[in-house]
């Protein structure tokens, strides 16, 4: 099911709220009738919204490189959602149309959002749209979803987080569970047998306690520390980091030695030639799920520049040059980073001297 929603940039308005005209502490806007969305409670993804936003003058508003967030209070005025990993361009972006996919977070209250819109970054800029009447009817036979702020940055940064845990959890398991099985065994070889000496006893014994140590050294959590540190880290982030930081939080130093101050473009990609999981010619070959990344930049001086992009696209590396361009890798995951034009001998003295981090 999908709804379209219509925006025209430069004559779209609506009249201040009491709350916004500081006559009182109302925020009712005067919503355009024919913009509203309504959905039932534990909905998810398959409630598409259609998006078609033009210029004043009738000419399609191009979304060429741009990145699109949703930006919305729940019915309970307590969590917000703030998602920029949900926007698809169905069609080409000069067309100024997309498709936004709405996250089961987004229909987790019955009611009317407070506030609903959306906003479009573009080349270091944004602008918003007008409000949309959101409403989510409710599911009174069905329950449980808890709601909670929805910031998709964030959510990407610790689904990743988990996965490495549970790895690294699954992988020591499985060596305390080799070392019991081995005690297990020696004392069924010893009471039957008898032949076991106390040494060989003792020696599994310390080998365990050592184990046990390594475990604890290494600091494992248990479940309910590891959501303690979730919960401490959103806080943190959340009430420490601007909007901007969270959307444009890693950052790649590089040293081109220009004298200029140019701009970046990025691009991630997957599956380059030589990096498929596998080895060459295993899957997929050439590029794959190439993307336009936003991004701003940041200049020390004229001759290195620090690019920000999101969060989620963080990788354990540092940038190289190559053939006019700069790279990071990691896997079969690739971030390229054009500068225009350079001087191939001056951006040569400054590889190496590059790097990246959160």
């Amino acid at each position: 099911m999908a709804q379209i929603l219509k925006y025209v940039i430069g004559k779209d308005y609506r009249p201040l709220t009491a709350l916004e005209a500081k006559g009182g502490n109302t925020f009712t806007p005067d919503y355009d009738k024919s913009n509203w969305v309504q959905a039932r409670q534990y909905e998810d993804s398959l409630r598409q919204v259609f998006v078609e936003i033009t210029n004043e003058d009738g000419s399609a508003y191009d979304l060429t490189g741009a990145n699109v967030l949703f930006e919305g209070i729940l019915p309970d005025n307590e969590h917000k959602i703030l998602d920029n990993s949900h926007a698809v361009f169905y069609e080409d972006p000069t067309t100024g149309k997309f498709r936004f996919d709405m996250p089961a977070q987004s229909f987790s209250v019955a009611g009317q959002y407070k506030q609903a819109f959306f906003r479009v970054m573009k080349d270091y800029r944004n602008i918003a749209t007008l409000e949309f009447k959101f409403e989510v009817l409710a599911d009174m036979v069905v329950t449980g979803l808890v709601p909670r702020d929805y910031i998709s940055p964030l959510d990407d940064l610790f689904n990743t987080i988990k996965e490495t845990e549970t790895k690294n959890v699954a992988e020591l398991k499985k060596i305390v569970d080799d070392k019991v099985a081995e005690i297990t065994n020696l004392m069924t070889t010893l009471n039957q047998t008898n032949t076991a000496t106390l040494s060989e006893l003792n020696s599994a014994k310390t080998a365990l306690g050592a184990l046990e140590d390594k475990i604890k050294q290494d600091g494992l959590f248990t479940q309910g520390e590891a959501e303690e540190f979730k919960k401490s880290i959103l806080i943190k982030m959340v009430t420490a980091d601007s909007l901007e930081e969270l959307l444009f939080g890693y950052k790649i130093t590089i040293v081109h030695n220009q004298k200029d101050y140019p701009k970046p473009t990025v691009f991630y990609y997957e599956n380059a030639i030589g990096t498929e999981i596998g080895g060459l010619g295993a899957g997929s070959f050439g590029e794959t799920l190439t993307k336009l990344v936003p991004c701003e930049a940041e200049y020390t001086d004229n001759n290195s520049i620090v690019v920000r992009i999101p969060r989620n696209f963080y990788m354990d590396a540092k940038p190289y040059y190559k053939y006019g361009d700069w790279y990071l890798g990691s896997g079969n995951k690739t971030i390229k980073i054009s500068l225009g034009n350079v001087d191939d001998s001056a951006a040569k003295a400054g590889d190496g001297k590059g790097s990246s981090h959160l």
